[in-house]
């Protein structure tokens, strides 16, 4: 399993993916890729291709877009005729493989996907739920949050070149607008500078590093807000007659108590701990961090309505059991790349113990503190190592 390793390390201050084509039916395309990789123990750079653009399957003339959004969402990586599965996809097969019917299959495989999106694009798809998917409301509430974050990240991480990556990173494209020159006959003496141009330095400076400046293209609200409303209703969070469902509603209330969404009805999603230090940050950076387990507990209850159960003198055998199952699946899976499994890392592990409790409708156990407890116990079945990338990995003692 590989590590999100990004281009530049501010990325994890903003969690969006940008528009490209190929969000529809995200949940039903998970559902057939992880069928895929169940099945055959593996997506190779040609079962993928297949699946993309068989008239039997997705029937989409391009892969490349598709390719795109799987892999901004955790699913897989696509190198030179290879296809490395990531964490998402594993958590998804693993889920799946340890369930008994298809009903609890699908309710885990609609949190996990729900976890992909909000880890990886939820300041925009939360943002949008909040927003109703109204234009002038998108429009309002995305510019805030984003002021919002520019202003908090500006006073921690102060200097020019933090400012030109915080303000590249923490906006709503990826893509800088390039309008170009192309007949706009423009005239070379138009050009000339008619002010100082420390005065149009100073000008500039200033707009670019303007909190409250965001600005939308064209296409913005053509193409983002359709594509997360189909996600919505694919998780039943929404539906085109009444708005938010009863389970949209639970949802919203849910992240509000729990912190996620402010005094001012914006969701914003900071990193985690281990995201932090991955990205070289100090994991205490900002205020309140959280951890993947805290993080993954508030997204179930606010999703599912349930919590962590009360701690048992049970606990820490059924982790362990449990652990050691997802552990044998783990290594079962993607043979080829073997070398890579000899460690489970937590980020596949702690989403899988989660959506296997919400799948069979029962509380979570507390695996942080049942774990803590094996690691001091006599006989260690499960070794837990710190990781920078993953923020630890589990493996067995022999």
């Amino acid at each position: 399993m590989a590590a999100i390793v990004h281009s530049d390390p501010y990325a994890i201050f903003m969690r969006k993916i940008g528009y490209s084509v190929g969000l529809e039916h995200t949940l039903r395309r998970v559902k057939e890729l992880e069928r895929l990789y169940v099945s055959t123990k593996d997506v190779t750079a040609s079962g993928w291709k297949d699946l993309v653009t068989s008239k039997k399957s997705w029937n989409l003339k391009s892969h490349e877009n598709i390719t795109n959004v799987f892999h901004s969402l955790r699913f897989i990586q696509k190198g030179l005729g290879d296809v490395l599965v990531l964490e998402n996809l594993d958590a998804t097969a693993i889920a799946r493989i340890l369930l008994k019917s298809e009903d609890e299959g699908d309710r885990a495989r609609a949190f996990l996907l729900l976890w992909a999106i909000l880890t990886n694009d939820g300041e925009i798809f939360v943002n949008l739920l909040l927003a109703r998917f109204q234009e002038r409301s998108i429009k309002d509430r995305l510019s805030a949050m984003i002021a919002k974050k520019r202003r908090v990240l500006s006073k921690i991480l102060p200097g020019r070149d933090s400012l030109k990556r915080i303000y590249r990173i923490v906006t709503v494209e990826r893509q800088e607008s390039n309008k170009g020159s192309a007949g706009s006959k423009t005239s070379l003496a138009s050009l000339r500078r008619r002010e100082p141009l420390q005065k149009v330095m100073s000008l500039a400076i200033r707009d670019k590093f303007d909190p409250e400046k965001v600005e939308f293209s064209e296409d913005y609200f053509r193409k983002v807000p359709p594509r997360r409303k189909d996600w919505a209703r694919s998780l039943h969070l929404w539906d085109d007659e009444c708005g938010l469902t009863t389970k949209g509603r639970a949802f919203i209330g849910r992240l509000r108590r729990a912190g996620y969404i402010d005094e001012e009805d914006l969701f914003v999603f900071w990193p985690m701990d281990y995201e932090l230090a991955r990205a070289g940050f100090r994991p205490d950076l900002l205020q309140s961090v959280k951890g993947l387990w805290d993080c993954l507990i508030d997204f179930a209850g606010a999703y599912e309505g349930i919590d962590m159960g009360p701690e048992s003198a049970d606990d820490v055998e059924d982790v362990v059991k449990l652990i050691e199952e997802i552990v044998s699946v783990f290594r079962s899976l993607h043979a080829r790349k073997s070398m890579l499994r000899r460690e489970l890392p937590i980020t596949i592990a702690y989403p899988v113990l989660v959506a296997l409790a919400l799948a069979m409708q029962r509380p979570v156990k507390n695996v942080p503190a049942a774990l803590k407890v094996e690691q001091n116990g006599d006989r260690r079945r499960i070794a837990f190592r710190q990781s920078r990338n993953t923020g630890g990995a589990l493996s067995l003692n022999r």
